[in-house]
């Protein structure tokens, strides 16, 4: 009766029931049922298939919106310089036009915003679309009040610490400073300034609706992240081919971070960028075939920018070196090497890599500072091998090369999940804990490796 359900939920928004877990739509349908006095999931099924009205309820459930300001950095990076550096030249006074879908309850729109006004792009200069199937996100986006859960990462506490010590700075690259310069705080949350909501606008809308956009004009940029990979393949088909249907032809479209495997063979061609997860749609030549050679312009605009100004201030840190998996503990505390370079020479051809060798060839490339090609490798590993810890290993140890310490440690806590006694990511958890002050949490930490080298 269950899989009755998950078809329904298949048919109306492309869940792929595995990609979440059963266990995740059985609590959610349980709620439900109980919701409605219900008894049985026969009765329940039945209310669905007589009622669009709890078909929507149920998926207000299964969804839960996780997302928060400025999620990732390189993405806004990346944003920041295409406008300044392509775009506005080839448009000067034109209106950037920007979609982000799902849009969740609204913090990566608002991000999109707070990006190209820090940019320096006139609000007039650009127009953003935002689109989710949720009802209650969107209710919630509209309103922009955010608790402080939307403005997590070290930045933030960080800031805040050094305003309670020093006095507020004014620094505007930190998570802290932009909610003092663009949000109220009131009793319910902090509500963001009217003059950025109202660049932003909030629609309902389904991606696998074939019709979706077909009123609205081509979109230089799109952000579709953390949706490809909730999608069953016929689902994440049709949603590509919408995609590459709504982004002009010089426009970029960003993925999130395990979404990059799904765009091999598709019409879309990976932005060396390194951890932006941005893509363009590949020119075509006579006879149809793409042509990939990147220009010098697009060369300088795309390569990596380690003083891009939204980078995490905490980036300039010293990170730790990428190391083999046959590390010691000793060698693993020692002291930092300097950050590797973020070079983007041609990317590896990883269709003609076995699937047993690309982590291996993916820690080659990063012991080389190839961080992005390393990053692409290791997503599609886990888009094959979903439960790898040694895959999500490596990608932390990427983010911190790259200077992105939040990410990195996602990461690594997807690592333990996996492997709850994996020695490597407790110590870099450890390690990045006490460079954000959290001693006490490094110190847990530290007990668990001890007590794993007494057996």
């Amino acid at each position: 009766m269950l899989q009755d359900i998950e078809a329904l939920l298949r048919q109306k928004i492309g869940l792929e029931a595995n990609s979440m877990g059963s266990s995740a739509i059985d609590r959610a349908v349980r709620r439900r049922m109980a919701d409605c006095g219900l008894p049985d999931m026969p009765a329940y099924l039945m209310r669905l298939q007589t009622s669009p009205q709890e078909l929507d309820e149920l998926i207000e459930t299964v969804i839960v919106p996780e997302t928060w300001f400025f999620r990732d950095r390189e993405p806004f990076n990346l944003l920041s310089r295409y406008v300044m550096a392509e775009w506005l030249p080839a448009n000067p006074g034109g209106v950037l036009r920007v979609l982000s879908v799902p849009c969740s309850t609204g913090e990566e729109p608002y991000s999109i915003a707070l990006a190209l006004l820090e940019a320096g792009l006139a609000s007039k200069n650009f127009c953003i679309d935002a689109a989710d199937i949720s009802k209650k996100s969107l209710s919630k986006a509209e309103r922009a009040i955010y608790e402080r859960n939307s403005f997590r990462g070290e930045s933030v506490e960080a800031a805040e610490v050094a305003a309670q010590e020093n006095g507020y700075s004014g620094r505007r690259l930190s998570l802290f400073a932009m909610r003092e310069k663009y949000f109220v705080r009131t009793a319910e949350g902090y509500q963001l300034c009217e003059s950025v909501r109202r660049a932003v606008n909030f629609s309902y809308g389904n991606l696998l609706d074939p019709y979706f956009g077909v009123d609205k004009r081509h979109y230089d940029v799109i952000f579709c992240r953390n949706l490809l990979i909730y999608l069953h393949s016929a689902a994440r088909k049709r949603v590509i081919q919408v995609l590459e249907r709504l982004l002009t032809p010089k426009g970029l479209l960003f993925v999130g971070h395990s979404e990059t495997g799904q765009l091999f063979g598709t019409r879309f061609v990976s932005v060396r960028h390194p951890l932006a997860f941005a893509y363009r749609k590949a020119e075509v030549g006579a006879g149809g075939h793409s042509l990939k050679a990147a220009t010098e312009k697009e060369k300088l605009l795309f390569s990596a920018t380690p003083n891009s100004p939204w980078n995490s201030p905490t980036s300039a840190s010293p990170i730790l070196p990428i190391r083999s998996q046959n590390s010691t503990l000793k060698s693993q505390l020692s002291s930092p090497a300097p950050s590797p370079q973020l070079s983007v020479p041609s990317p590896p051809p990883s269709a003609d890599i076995p699937v047993s060798s690309l982590l291996e060839t993916a820690r080659s490339l990063a012991d080389r500072g190839h961080l992005n090609e390393a990053a692409a490798l290791c997503e599609t590993y886990l888009s094959q091998n979903r439960v790898s810890a040694e895959a999500y290993l490596l990608l932390g140890e990427v983010c911190q090369a790259a200077g992105n310490p939040e990410q990195a440690e996602q990461y690594f806590y997807k690592a333990i999940y996996l492997e709850p006694n994996h020695e490597q990511a407790l110590t870099h958890l450890a390690l990045l804990k006490e460079r954000r002050g959290d001693l006490a949490g490094a110190a847990i930490l530290r007990q668990r490796i001890q007590r794993l080298l007494k057996f």
